[in-house]
């Protein structure tokens, strides 16, 4: 599984931050605005997310105003992001990767392997899929993935994928499991099972488990964690596990 740490974007007057239901937020109710998917205890004064997605804070009419992006479906190729792609054709040398219904399809070489050539390369087909890394997204140029660590030279984890389920949640919550290498969900779901999985910054996850009964399983518990506290977790994850054993 390829994780990062959890981070923050900042983008001239506005950060943005990727938060989960029940997170702790540094926020006074003092000259904001709230927008949907914040819920304020009125005993303590404290402002408490209940959607998973990307905090965007900015600044309006002196006010601050917090907003949480959980809907968006369009994905944005960025340099370095981990996407997990399907095979759309074969042109020449190089590969069609489909990255989601709503990003136009990127390109990888034929040769975007560790030590790869012409003899010694994975043959990809279509409807293959891959986990792979953004190499380069300029604009009005297709975007280029390969299945390389730079740091290393080798795999590192990127490559086919075979078997198991792929499947698709929100992006901010796909970044969330991706960078945040504590992820309540997945910590308490490593304690009922063993599993492979991918996370693409793309919003696509990849899962394999011992069976496809336990597979389907981690599936549906991933898919409903979106919008769970923090706190339900424990409980939840029971009783959608209970259901399927």
């Amino acid at each position: 599984m390829r994780k990062k740490t959890l981070c923050s974007f900042l983008y001239a007057d506005m950060t943005e931050s990727l938060i989960v239901p029940g997170d702790r937020l540094d926020i006074k109710p003092e000259n904001i605005i709230l927008g949907p998917g914040f819920y304020v205890d009125l005993k303590t004064d404290e402002i408490i997310p209940t959607n998973a997605g990307i905090l965007e804070v900015s600044r309006k009419q002196n006010k601050t105003v917090y907003v949480i992006d959980s809907k968006s479906k369009t994905y944005i190729p960025k340099t370095n992001d981990f996407v997990i792609g399907i095979i759309t054709g074969t042109f020449g040398e190089l590969y069609k990767v489909g990255l989601s219904e709503f990003t136009q399809a990127a390109q990888m070489s034929i040769y975007a392997f560790p030590n790869a050539s012409k003899k010694n390369r994975p043959h990809l087909k279509v409807g293959d899929v891959i986990y792979a890394r953004v190499l380069s997204a300029e604009r009005d140029i297709e975007v280029e993935l390969e299945c390389i660590d730079p740091t290393t030279g080798k795999e590192g984890g990127f490559g086919q994928l075979e078997d198991g389920y792929l499947f698709t949640v929100n992006l901010a919550y796909a970044r969330y499991l991706l960078f945040n290498e504590n992820a309540e969900i997945l910590t308490e779901l490593v304690k009922k099972c063993k599993f492979e999985l991918a996370v693409g910054c793309n919003g696509r996850i990849w899962i394999k488990a011992e069976t496809i009964k336990t597979t389907i399983a981690c599936v549906k518990i991933i898919e409903e964690s979106q919008n769970w506290s923090k706190q339900d977790i424990p409980k939840k994850l029971k009783g959608v596990w209970a259901a399927f054993n």
